[in-house]
C-alpha cells in the first residue's frame, strides 16, 4: 500500500500536466509558471544538500545503530569516537 502512495506521488506532476495539456490544447506554457517551476527545483536542491550536509556526523566518529540491550530495552542510535 505504501508503495501504490509513493508511485501516485512520484506520477502526480507528470498527471498534473499532462491535464493541464488536455485542457488547454495549444497554448504555450505560461513564461512566469516555467520561472516559478525552475526556482522550486533549484530551492528543493537546495534544500537537499543544506539537510544532507547539516546532518552529516563529524569526521573521526562512527554511527552505531539502534540496538535492543540485555535488559530487552531499545538503546537509541548514536555517534561514538572512532576506537
Amino acid at each position: 500500500m505504501f508503495y501504490l502512495v509513493e508511485l501516485l506521488l512520484f506520477l502526480a506532476p507528470l498527471g498534473g500536466f499532462l491535464l493541464w495539456r488536455r485542457l488547454n490544447p495549444g497554448q504555450a506554457v505560461p513564461t512566469g509558471l516555467v520561472w516559478a517551476l525552475a526556482i522550486a527545483i533549484l530551492c528543493g536542491i537546495g534544500g537537499a544538500v543544506w539537510y544532507g550536509l547539516s546532518v552529516s556526523i563529524a569526521p573521526g566518529t562512527v554511527y552505531v545503530p539502534a540496538q535492543l540491550g540485555p535488559d530487552g530495552q531499545v538503546v537509541p542510535h548514536r555517534v561514538e569516537p572512532r576506537r
